[in-house]
C-alpha cells in the first residue's frame, strides 16, 4: 500500500518541536527506524543511535533499510541487527506488529527511503527526522532543523529530552554520524555546538582514532582502483571552476568493484585546487545516472541539484537522472556553466 494513500499518515505542513517528538516517542511502543538509500555515515549512526536510545526505554524496535550496510560501517554496534528489505524474497513483507511507528531518518522525502517491505496497513504513522533544508515535511509529525550539521547532531538534543543515558553504543553511533556529515569536522556545517557534542560523545566512550580509522582507512583495492579510474578520465573547466568525471558499469564490473566503491570520489576532485564545484556521474543498476555535487565558497549545489529534482544541502547535494551517461553530462554540465556566471 502506497504511503500517500494512506489517510491515516497525512502529513503535517508544520514543524514539530524536539519536546512533541520526545512525547510521542515515549507515548507509543512499536517503532521502525528507515534512511535514505545509498546509506552513509549520518544514515546509519542516527539509525542505531535511535535504536539504542529506544531500546533503552524498554521500545519494540526494528531499523529496516533498503540497501546493505556498507562494509565500513559493520563495525558499528547494532550493525548486524540491521535488516535489508534485499535480504528477502521480492514482494515479501517483514512482520511488524499493529499501530507501529515509523521514523524516517535523514530523508528529504518519503521517496528517499526505497522499497523496505513493510505492510504500511500497519504503520500507524510517520515520524520525519531530518537536516535537509529541501525537506517537504513528509511526516505526520516533523522536526527539521536545517542548521544541525547532521541528523547525529539532532539525536544528541533528542536524546536529552527523552533522558536516555549516553552510553559508549549510542556515543559510538552518534560520532560516526557527526564525522561523516562534517567531513570530520572540515565543512562549513561545522559550529561550536557540534565540537561541544563531539567532545561530550569522546568523555562517553568513543575513541576517535579507532571510528576514522574503520571509515577511512578501511579501503578494499577495489576502492582504489576505482578511483583510479575516475581520476583518469577527470575534466577540468579552469574557466568555470568545474571538475568532473564518471563511473560505468563496465568499470565497476572490470575490476569487481561495488557502488559502495564510490564513496568520496566527488569530494577528493574537490581538493583541486581553485576549483569551486565537483560532479560525479556514476551509472546505477537501474538505469538511472546518479550525480553527486559538491562545492565551497558561494554555490549552492542544494538549489542546482533540485533543477533535477533532487536537493541536499548548500554545498553537497545529488540527484538521479533518466538517462544516458553521455547526455546527463552534457545537459548537467552545461547548466552548471550557466549558472555559476551568475555568482
Amino acid at each position: 500500500m502506497s504511503l500517500k494513500k494512506k489517510d491515516k499518515m497525512t502529513k503535517n505542513i508544520q514543524n514539530n518541536t524536539l519536546n512533541e517528538i520526545a512525547d510521542i516517542l515515549h507515548k507509543h511502543n512499536n517503532f521502525i527506524i528507515s534512511s535514505h538509500i545509498h546509506l552513509d555515515g549520518d544514515a546509519l549512526g542516527s539509525e542505531i543511535a535511535l535504536f539504542a536510545m529506544l531500546k533503552q526505554l524498554k521500545k519494540n524496535v526494528k531499523i529496516i533499510n533498503q540497501d546493505n550496510t556498507p562494509e565500513i560501517y559493520q563495525f558499528l554496534p547494532y550493525a548486524q541487527e540491521i535488516i535489508s528489505s534485499k535480504d528477502i524474497p521480492k514482494d515479501s513483507y517483514f512482520d511488524i506488529e499493529p499501530e507501529t511507528v515509523l521514523i524516517a531518518l535523514d530523508s528529504s522525502n518519503l521517496d528517499r527511503i526505497g522499497e523496505i517491505n513493510i505492510d504500511f496497513k500497519k504503520v500507524d504513522f510517520i515520524i520525519n527526522i531530518d537536516h535537509h533544508p529541501s525537506n517537504n515535511l513528509f511526516g505526520k509529525y516533523n522536526y527539521i532543523n536545517s542548521k544541525a550539521s547532521s541528523v547525529g547532531e539532532i539525536l544528541y538534543s533528542l536524546c536529552k529530552k527523552i533522558k536516555c543515558t549516553i552510553n559508549q553504543n549510542i556515543a559510538v553511533a552518534l560520532y560516526t554520524a557527526i564525522i561523516t556529515d562534517t567531513g570530520s569536522f572540515r565543512y562549513t556545517n561545522t559550529k561550536a555546538k557540534t565540537f561541544q557534542i563531539a567532545s561530550d560523545l569522546v568523555k562517553n566512550g568513543v575513541n576517535p582514532a579507532n571510528i576514522s580509522n574503520h571509515i577511512y582507512n578501511n579501503n578494499n583495492p577495489s576502492t582504489i582502483k576505482l578511483l583510479g579510474k575516475a581520476l583518469n578520465e577527470l575534466v577540468i573547466d579552469s574557466s568555470s571552476k568545474i571538475a568532473w568525471t564518471f563511473i560505468t558499469r563496465e568499470m565497476l564490473n572490470s575490476i569487481q568493484a561495488r557502488d559502495e566503491d564510490v564513496e568520496g570520489i566527488v569530494d577528493k576532485i574537490l581538493s583541486i585546487k581553485n576549483i569551486q564545484v565537483s560532479v560525479f556521474f556514476r551509472e546505477a543498476e537501474n538505469g538511472f545516472i546518479k550525480v553527486s555535487f559538491r562545492s565551497r565558497g558561494k554555490f549552492n549545489v542544494d538549489y542546482f541539484a533540485r533543477l533535477f529534482g533532487g536537493g541536499g544541502h548548500h554545498n553537497a547535494a545529488g540527484c538521479n537522472i533518466k538517462d544516458n551517461l553521455n547526455d546527463a553530462m552534457t545537459e548537467v554540465i552545461t547548466k552548471l556553466k550557466t549558472e555559476i556566471k551568475n555568482i
